[in-house]
């Protein structure tokens, strides 16, 4: 069984979103950047379902 390979590497897409986050230069917005993803809160489903129903009804106005 053969899987289909993904258009952009796991590398690529990791650089992409490091440059999206601002985090593509220096160590220390690399850190600082991480440090926000690593310490955000965990979200329980409820609340996974209440942003993601905020999110839909902000981009409907």
């Amino acid at each position: 069984m053969t899987m289909a390979s993904p258009s952009k590497s796991q590398i690529e897409k990791f650089r992409e979103a490091a440059r999206e986050l601002g985090a593509d230069g220096p160590d220390e917005a690399f850190e600082s950047a991480l440090g926000k993803i690593a310490h955000a809160p965990k979200l329980t489903n409820e609340q996974i379902k209440e942003l993601a129903r905020r999110k839909r009804d902000e981009a409907k106005d």
